[in-house]
């Protein structure tokens, strides 16, 4: 690699030009620019280096569902406590020392696993009265009904909270960008369940609260995308994963307040989806995060469909139909990403597209 020095040295030995090294100077500063564009624009995330994660992998879920297996055979809050620590050590070995990605999360959903079925609610009878109608966990839960099929609203509420507070000890201790999709996710079960009957009660849909979870959730993640715009350290990784989230929540309550649950949407209602479906696109393309648009293309794939049954009557023709044409859509929207985002930037003022990620130079 040549440096300044380099070339003030080859224009003194009169190898080139002062013009001649000047030239090569600019050029050297335009490709690396270019190249951290280009970067940033790729959205890359740190998941996994070569197959030797996913042999790590394997390892570590076919002893996790071993070790879950006998800890419920056990039923005896203790052994997940073991097996907690156990989960524990293995993230210091491959998180923290061989900073291994797709390991550390499966290590992470056995942890959190673990650790909420050390809590008394996993072991606490459970009936239907003013919650979720279940099956009793009475002496020997089952770890998976434990957590995820039993229990009264503020019951779940809670394990959601110790799951959460579990995955923030794992990241404050391994930095984990993944456990931060955790900690949120825990966050927006715990307050959906804990408000689940004060919601009831005054006639707020559920969905209202959601979209704003994932507001809440799409802002975090836009502080940490803001501070790297060039996606070059772990925050891009916190960032990526906070929009997985989001997503899904912001587009699924959009769609859910507009078009209703039903989904059996009228004129007037395709046309609000369209628009909702634009916006966001608009707005991935702003932000450079394609999550958005992820989470609407089941939307956006149901109202081609509809269009498309007007012209089509074989359901079969127009699932095909359907799914061409959204293939096709998705594959131009991916090929055309640089070129639209520049005319979408070209709008905004210039001291906020210097805040997010480069642009991709024509």
């Amino acid at each position: 690699m040549l440096h300044d020095d380099d070339l003030d040295a080859a224009v003194g030995a009169a190898i080139v030009t002062q013009a001649q090294a000047d030239a090569l100077r600019e050029f050297a500063v335009k490709r690396r620019s270019t190249g951290a564009a280009e970067r940033a624009d790729e959205e890359h995330f740190r998941f996994m280096r070569g197959f030797n994660d996913i042999f790590f992998t394997i390892g570590v879920v076919l002893f996790g569902i071993g070790v879950s297996i006998f800890a419920a055979m056990q039923g005896v809050p203790a052994v997940y406590a073991l097996a907690a620590v156990v989960m524990w050590g293995l993230a210091e070995l491959l998180v923290r020392r061989m900073r291994l990605v797709l390991p550390g999360i499966a290590i992470l959903v056995f942890f959190v696993m673990f650790v909420v079925s050390t809590a008394p609610m996993a072991y606490l009878p459970v009936g239907d009265a003013g919650g979720i109608a279940a099956n009793s966990l009475q002496s020997r839960p089952s770890l998976i009904a434990g957590l995820l099929l039993s229990g009264s609203p503020l019951q779940m509420a809670i394990k959601a909270i110790i799951g959460a507070l579990a995955a923030a000890g794992f990241y404050a201790r391994f930095r984990f960008p993944f456990a931060l999709l955790v900690i949120a996710g825990g966050a927006v079960i715990a307050v959906e369940f804990a408000a689940a009957t004060a919601l009831d009660a005054a006639g707020v849909p559920r969905t209202a609260l959601l979209l704003l979870c994932g507001v809440v959730i799409f802002g975090f993640a836009m502080w940490f995308d803001l501070s790297d715009r060039l996606r070059a350290t772990r925050r891009s990784d916190c960032a990526f994963w906070l929009h997985v989230l989001a997503a899904p929540l912001i587009v699924h309550s959009l769609i859910g307040l507009t078009a209703g649950q039903s989904f059996n949407p009228g004129n007037g209602v395709l046309a609000l989806i369209v628009a909702i479906a634009v916006l966001l696109t608009i707005i991935a393309l702003i932000i450079d995060r394609r999550a958005l648009l992820v989470s609407a293309l089941v939307y956006v794939g149901g109202v081609i469909a509809f269009a498309l049954s007007k012209a089509i009557l074989n359901p079969a023709l127009t699932l095909i139909a359907t799914l061409v044409v959204l293939g096709i859509l998705v594959l131009a929207l991916g090929v055309g990403w640089a070129v639209l985002r520049r005319r979408v930037l070209s709008f905004l003022p210039s001291h906020l597209v210097d805040r997010l990620p480069p642009v991709v130079p024509a």
